[in-house]
């Protein structure tokens, strides 16, 4: 079994990157979904993507891993618009051969399935919105199923 542990949109607040990482020591696999407006050297280590407010920041627009052979897909998810979004994330899991769409971007906990696949939005560690908590999850892959768990951040 391996342990992702994501978190997105922590927006300056570098103190919630440093509370991830302690909460979750084991992690065997973490990722900054974007808007993180961090230096590099504070994601060291980390699977990191630009958000739409990490301008001055050098993080390609997407990543792709495998673990255990599930296949994620991660991007901050500014991209997808309102419209059809779904439909946008499913297309591009589709064209990357990826199974598991890890986005930010709206700073609402997301854990669908569409068509097969999955979409997880972590939330925010700071800037919770629709009445969410602040949130990052925990995704365990075993034997290439997955189980998402949210977990609520305290500051």
């Amino acid at each position: 079994m391996k342990k992702i542990v994501v978190m997105s949109d922590s927006h300056g607040y570098h103190r919630a990157i440093e509370e991830v990482r302690d909460l979750e020591p084991d992690g065997d696999v973490y990722v900054h979904c974007g808007d993180s407006e961090a230096e590099p050297e504070l994601l060291e280590g980390w699977v990191v993507v630009r958000g739409n407010n990490d301008w001055f920041y050098p993080y390609d627009e997407e990543a792709v891993f495998e673990i255990e052979g599930v296949r994620f897909l991660v991007t901050h998810g500014h991209r997808y618009g309102y419209y059809n979004r779904k439909e946008a994330m499913v297309d591009d899991l589709k064209r990357h051969y990826c199974d598991v769409l890890l986005s930010g971007h709206t700073h609402v906990p997301q854990f669908e399935e569409e068509s097969g696949f999955y979409l997880i939005n972590p939330g925010s560690t700071t800037l919770p919105r629709r009445g969410s908590d602040k949130m990052y999850c925990v995704i365990n892959v075993d034997d290439g199923k997955i189980d998402v768990k949210f977990k609520q951040i305290f500051f």
